[in-house]
């Protein structure tokens, strides 16, 4: 008996365990040269910082609020610093791009990764056989060289695409197009060489025609639906506009595909179509349209939202709100600055019926010391609000969970995107 007193008399205590903290996970797939990144977590009832960190480039790293539970919510910010020189001018340009996600959970994980999927190519080729060339139209592309009889039509253009491109003209004043695809590029460069006219498959098909909810100088992306998985598409839209060009006011766009001589079948590698609009309605309490969809066939007319944001008399620079009516899912605020120093901040909120209103976090001190104006929250006087509705039935922790994923570029269009943005 005095034997095992004497056992258990020499045992020590076990140090106590700490309880897991809130963390959340990032994986950083960009080096130091295409951009830094910060994170820092904030109180969402007071905007009090939590923690604050650099993020390595080309590592995964875990960032731990202290004192923390790994029950508790907090706001998450995400900052993107880059820098930009202007060729020839020496000028330096910094952006800094701030996205404060609310209520984060623990265990989250963020990825940061390049999301464009199209390449670019130039076609290049000279076109023979007609007397006339009356127009020319490569889908989604820049027109580098138009071709024309004082470089004996001799054209060249930057193409953007997932691996098919083709270009359609009128000759010789006929009222049918002719077109030529070219398909499994993979190349920078493409010479087609010489084209003759007489060689190109005719379109007697008439164009489809898709009107817009109203008349502005819409952008907008078509393109046939080849393989999502692939993430390979056939371009359908007109050809890009250089930047500084009159974009004429529309309240219609015509898609005209490629398609067989006599039929009217398409001649088309896809099954369905996916668009991509965006459209300002200058008018007084007009609103910035946003659609992203998959369609079985193009709709006659585009959806309409049938939710409306409304503005609020604002307290002070870091106070945003606006009235909701309507149902949707996401909430999105953005305010921003222009300049040398370029800041930009947007907030993700869970909407709701009324008033909903969102106080900036503090700033860091290691970002304010950096960036004044940031620091200040000199972002502008202009609030931007924007409602997010999804077909797809998606709640607002799924919505943050595919923004924060970054691990599918096309959720959006697949979940039938539509947004309606307000400037205030």
């Amino acid at each position: 008996m005095l034997v095992m007193i004497g056992l258990f008399a020499c045992e020590k205590p076990l140090p106590p365990t700490s309880d897991p903290a809130f963390e959340i996970t990032v994986n950083n797939e960009f080096n130091e040269l295409n951009g830094r990144f910060a994170l820092f977590f904030s109180d969402p009832e007071n905007g009090e910082t939590i923690s604050f960190s650099w993020l390595p480039g080309e590592t995964i790293t875990t960032v731990e609020a202290p004192d923390s539970k790994t029950t508790d919510r907090f706001d998450c910010t995400l900052v993107k610093v880059t820098t930009l020189i202007a060729p020839g001018t020496g000028v330096r340009d910094t952006f800094v791009y701030l996205t404060t996600y609310t209520g984060l959970s623990s265990g989250a994980t963020i990825n940061l990764r390049d999301q464009v999927f199209q390449q670019a190519t130039d076609l290049k080729f000279q076109l023979v056989g007609m007397n006339t060339l009356d127009s020319i139209v490569v889908p989604d592309a820049y027109a580098i060289q138009r071709p024309q009889a004082s470089n004996n039509y001799h054209g060249e253009y930057r193409c953007f695409h997932t691996g098919s491109i083709w270009l359609r003209v009128l000759v010789n004043d006929e009222k049918f197009w002719r077109f030529v695809k070219f398909d499994q590029v993979n190349s920078p460069t493409v010479n087609a060489n010489t084209l003759d006219i007489n060689l190109l498959t005719l379109i007697f098909a008439p164009p489809l025609k898709v009107n817009f909810p109203f008349v502005a100088e819409w952008q907008y992306q078509v393109d046939g639906l080849i393989d999502t998985s692939k993430l390979t598409f056939f371009p359908l839209s007109r050809q890009f506009l250089p930047p500084g060009s009159f974009i004429p006011d529309i309240a219609l766009m015509e898609i005209i595909e490629p398609v067989n001589n006599e039929q009217f079948e398409p001649n088309r590698p896809y099954d369905g179509f996916r668009m991509q609009i965006r459209g300002t309605e200058e008018e007084l309490g007009g609103y910035t349209y946003i659609s992203d969809g998959f369609y079985s066939a193009l709709p006659a007319n585009l959806p309409v939202p049938d939710f409306d944001l409304a503005p609020t008399i604002l307290a002070d620079n870091r106070l945003i709100a606006v009235e909701c009516s309507g149902d949707f899912d996401l909430l999105a605020f953005s305010r921003s600055r222009t300049g040398s120093l370029n800041l930009n901040w947007e907030v993700l909120v869970k909407p709701k019926t009324g008033i909903v209103d969102y106080r900036l976090p503090d700033v860091p001190s290691p970002l304010g010391d950096l960036y004044k104006p940031l620091k200040n929250y000199d972002l502008g006087g202009v609030v931007r609000a924007r409602a997010e509705s999804y077909n797809k039935q998606l709640s607002f922790e799924d919505i943050l969970q595919n923004h924060l994923n970054a691990s599918d570029v096309l959720w959006q269009a697949k979940a039938g995107y539509l947004g309606r943005e307000e400037a205030y």
